[in-house]
C-alpha cells in the first residue's frame, strides 16, 4: 500500500494509538484534524529526559584530552550547545505545521529519491549512536556488579529494555519521558554531592596557542555533534501536535529542553575529571570514573545501576526514529517491527565498540557533526528559499518535489571538503591535510556547514529555474 493510501486510514489508527498508547502509524502524514497531542511542555520534557543520561556526562568528561580546564570546558560546552540546539528547536516547529516526520520533510529539499539517501544515512547514524550509548551503559552495569556481570550480558539487558519502550512509539515515549528526568536529576545530584570533596573548579587551562585551538574545535565539534544529532529526528516528536500551537513556544520549549540539560550534565562530566589524580594518563570509562569518586556501598550501588538504566531514555527515541528513517528509505515494514530490527543491529555494533570506548564516542560524535552539519545547512536554506511554505500533501508526489540535484551535490561536496579537515587518526587512522596544517584540529564540521551552504544556494536557484519545482 502506498503512503498516500495508508494516510487515509490515519483517523481510525490515531484514535487506536491514543486509546492504547501503541502508535500504529509510521511515516504517514498525520492529518490536521487528527493531531491530539496538546501538552506542549512534553516537547521540553522529552528533550530533558532524552539527554539526562550518563552518556551526556561522558561527553563532558572528554575535555580531559584537551587541557581546557574546568571553566574553559564549560565555555566551549555552552557555545557549541547553542549552535547545536538552535537547528533542533527550529526543525521541531515544522512537525505541527506539516504533520510530517523529519526525514519525509527532507524531501522538500532533497527530492523523493534524494531523501532516501539521507534517510539511510540517518538510520546508520541511529545505529551507531545507540551502540555507543549502550556500550557506555554496559560499563556501568559491569561496575555495579563488581565485574561479575559480563559486558555483553549488560548490553543485552539494556537493548531489550529499550526495545520494550521504543516499539510502543510516540505516545508512550512522551508519557514516559515526561517524568523520567526527575529521578535522573536526583541521581546526578547525588553523584555531585558524593564526589564534591574530590573536585576542583579551579583547574586552569593548560593548553595554549595551537593546542588551545585544537581543544576548542575538536571538543567543541563533539559537543556540537551530540546536539545536532537530534536535528534529523526533531519533527518526529512534534508531528502529532496541532497546527494551532504557537511555533514560538515549540521553538523555546525545544531549545531550552536541549540546552539546559546538555550544558548541566556535560559540565558535570568536565567537573568530575577534576577529581582524577594529577598523574592520570588515560580517561577511565564512565562507570569506573563515577565509582572512583562516589565510593562503594549500597546507596552507591543503586546509583550506578540506575545510571546504567538511564541509557534507555536516550536510546528509545533514537530507535523509534531509526524505524521512521528506514520507512522513508522505502522499507515497507511496520514501524514497531523495524524498532526491533534496530535494537538487534545496534547490539551487534555495540559488542564491537566496547574497546577504546571514549575514543569511539569522540569519533562518532564528530562524524555525526560532519554530515548533519551539511544536511542542516541545506534544509534550513531550503526553508528560507521557499519562505517557510510547505505543501505537506505533496510529500508523496515526486513530480511536485524538488529534483534533488542541488541538495545531493551540496551534501557530497560539503562532506568531501570536510574530509580535508577531519582528524580521526585515533579512531579510523585518517587525518585530513588541513587538520594536519592546523596542528591536528578537527575542523570537519564547520567546513561541511559552510561549503554545503555555499554550493546549495546557487545550485538550488538553477534547479528551480530549470525544473520549476
Amino acid at each position: 500500500m502506498s503512503e498516500a493510501a495508508t494516510e487515509a486510514k490515519n483517523t481510525q489508527e490515531e484514535q487506536l494509538s491514543i486509546s492504547t498508547g501503541f502508535e500504529v502509524v509510521g511515516i504517514e502524514r498525520i492529518p490536521e484534524g487528527e493531531r491530539h497531542h496538546t501538552q506542549l511542555a512534553d516537547t521540553m520534557l522529552l528533550w530533558w529526559s532524552a539527554n539526562a543520561v550518563v552518556v551526556t556526562v561522558s561527553l563532558g568528561a572528554l575535555s580531559f584530552y584537551y587541557g581546557l580546564g574546568f571553566w574553559g570546558s564549560v565555555a566551549v560546552i555552552i557555545a557549541f550547545n547553542i549552535l547545536g540546539a538552535l537547528p533542533v528547536a527550529f526543525l521541531s516547529t515544522l512537525g505541527p505545521k506539516t504533520g510530517l516526520a523529519q526525514m519525509p520533510l527532507g524531501r522538500f529539499a532533497f527530492g523523493f529519491q534524494g531523501a532516501r539517501v539521507t534517510s539511510f544515512l540517518n538510520a546508520l547514524t541511529a545505529i551507531g549512536w545507540n551502540a555507543v550509548n549502550a556500550a557506555i551503559g554496559a560499563t556501568l552495569l559491569t561496575s555495579w556488579s563488581g565485574g561479575s556481570l559480563p559486558t555483553w550480558l549488560g548490553l543485552i539487558i539494556l537493548v531489550i529494555a529499550t526495545a520494550l519502550l521504543s516499539t510502543f512509539g510516540y505516545f508512550i515515549m512522551h508519557r514516559f519521558e515526561r517524568f523520567a528526568w526527575i529521578p535522573m536529576f536526583v541521581l546526578f545530584g547525588y553523584v555531585l554531592f558524593a564526589s564534591v570533596s574530590h573536585l576542583n573548579v579551579g583547574v586552569p587551562t593548560t593548553a595554549s596557542g595551537a593546542g588551545l585551538l585544537v581543544g576548542i574545535l575538536t571538543f567543541g565539534g563533539a559537543v556540537f555533534g551530540n546536539a545536532i544529532g537530534w536535528s534529523s529526528y526533531a519533527a518526529d516528536y512534534t508531528r502529532h501536535q496541532p497546527t494551532s500551537i504557537s511555533s514560538r513556544k515549540v521553538f523555546l520549549y525545544s531549545f531550552f529542553g536541549m540546552f539546559i540539560v546538555t550544558v548541566l550534565l556535560e559540565s558535570l562530566g568536565a567537573l568530575l575529571i577534576t577529581g582524577l589524580p594529577a598523574n592520570t594518563q588515560a580517561l577511565p570509562d564512565t562507570g569506573s570514573l563515577i565509582s572512583q569518586l562516589i565510593g562503594n556501598g549500597p546507596v552507591q550501588s543503586v546509583v550506578l545501576l540506575l545510571l546504567a538504566v538511564s541509557i534507555i531514555l536516550n536510546n528509545a527515541p533514537t530507535d523509534y526514529s531509526f524505524a521512521l528513517s528506514l520507512q522513508a528509505v522505502g522499507v515497507r515494514v511496520k514501524r514497531w517491527v523495524l524498532t526491533i530490527v534496530g535494537a538487534v543491529a545496534y547490539l551487534a555494533v555495540a559488542l564491537v565498540l566496547q574497546a577504546n570506548l571514549n575514543l569511539n564516542l569522540m569519533g562518532f560524535l564528530l562524524m555525526m557533526a560532519y554530515w548533519l552539519g551539511a544536511w542542516n545547512a541545506i534544509v534550513l536554506l531550503e526553508h528560507v528559499i521557499r519562505k517557510g511554505v510547505y505543501k505537506a500533501e505533496d510529500y508523496t508526489n515526486p513530480s511536485k518535489l524538488p529534483v534533488g540535484i542541488a541538495a545531493i551535490v551540496a551534501l557530497v561536496v560539503g562532506i568531501g571538503i570536510a574530509l580535508l579537515g577531519v582528524n580521526q587518526a585515533s579512531v579510523i587512522g585518517y587525518e585530513g591535510p588541513l587538520a594536519k596544517l592546523l596542528a591536528d584540529a578537527d575542523v570537519g564540521f564547520p567546513l561541511a556547514v559552510i561549503v554545503a551552504a555555499v554550493v546549495y544556494y546557487p545550485l538550488r536557484r538553477w534547479e528551480m529555474k530549470k525544473y520549476d519545482r
